[in-house]
């Protein structure tokens, strides 16, 4: 898996990009909803193996699972929104994209069963053909091993460069669009 930081960064530049109206709230929600998937690793706690549909990366990274998790977060979260209304749509839609970010960046990482993407209808764990990622290790300790650097590095490149260049190009072209406006309103 990801580091908690690159789905968190990956939900950022969700945040930057799609989002209109932002707060304290609202990027709350969204960095909690980036990584909310990984709170699966307490079964481990539990006696629940990995292999498990409800050990890591199981039915907790299953699409049904971060759509329940997008429904309750804009629900409970936005109360003040009307349900189903195009603005409580736009919400969800948000949510459901960064929990499914979380997915993606997790089948396309080099170690590990899968991803548990159908469950629990299904109890298939997938993995991306490419897996540039080098997996992360789930206990903070082993960070500070040989292969701790190399999975920094590997996030670095495939993770942090893209997000961080993807908020530069937003910029940019946010910056160019209020210039143009700008300019036809002295006009």
């Amino acid at each position: 898996m990801p580091t908690v930081f690159s789905h968190s960064l990956v939900g950022v530049v969700f945040g930057k990009y799609f989002a209109k109206r932002t707060g304290l709230k609202f990027w709350t929600l969204t960095i909690l909803c980036a990584i909310f998937p990984d709170f699966d690793v307490i079964t481990r706690f539990f006696g629940i193996p990995l292999w498990h549909m409800l050990g890591h990366r199981g039915v907790f990274h299953s699409v049904l699972f971060v759509t329940l998790v997008a429904f309750v977060l804009v629900t409970a979260g936005y109360r003040e929104i009307k349900r189903f209304s195009k603005e409580w749509w736009s919400f969800f839609v948000y949510f459901l994209l960064i929990g499914m970010s979380h997915i993606i960046l997790d089948t396309l990482t080099s170690g590990g069963m899968g991803v548990g993407l159908l469950m629990p209808f299904d109890s298939t764990r997938y993995l991306s053909p490419y897996r540039p990622i080098r997996i992360s290790p789930s206990r903070l300790v082993n960070f500070f091993e040989s292969t701790g650097a190399r999975i920094v590095v590997s996030e670095l490149i495939w993770v942090w460069i893209p997000s961080v260049t993807a908020l530069i190009i937003l910029w940019f072209i946010r910056r160019r669009k209020r210039k143009r406006v700008a300019i036809i309103s002295k006009q």
